[in-house]
């Protein structure tokens, strides 16, 4: 076993594994809860639902509600740019699906 080994070792013996505990325990404790902060992201609870953050600043949002409406009126470049959006927010919800917790799905 070399240094760096032995050293880990007596890292989680003397530290480590009340560090891990502590932070598992945070984890469940806050799961219920999205943070801004930690920017758009999705879970699912305990009660088999799904949750999505989205999170923008101003100009993003204004951004895609503006590509939203010039799309409604017909302007291709905008159906387009809005589409792409869409596109990335349905591919982070096909990896929750296929992450499910529950395999029948």
């Amino acid at each position: 076993m070399d240094h760096l080994e032995e050293s880990w070792e007596m890292f989680m013996e003397h530290q480590g594994h009340a560090i891990a505990t502590e932070i598992y325990s945070n984890l469940r404790e806050t799961s219920h809860l999205f943070d801004v902060d930690d920017g758009t992201h999705a879970k699912w609870s305990d009660e088999e639902r799904l949750g999505f953050l989205l999170v923008f600043d101003a100009e993003e949002a204004d951004a895609i509600l503006a590509a939203f409406y010039a799309g409604m009126d017909g302007l291709n470049d905008a159906q387009r740019a809005f589409a792409q959006w869409i596109a990335s927010l349905m591919r982070l919800l096909g990896e929750c699906m296929s992450n499910h917790p529950d395999e029948e799905i």
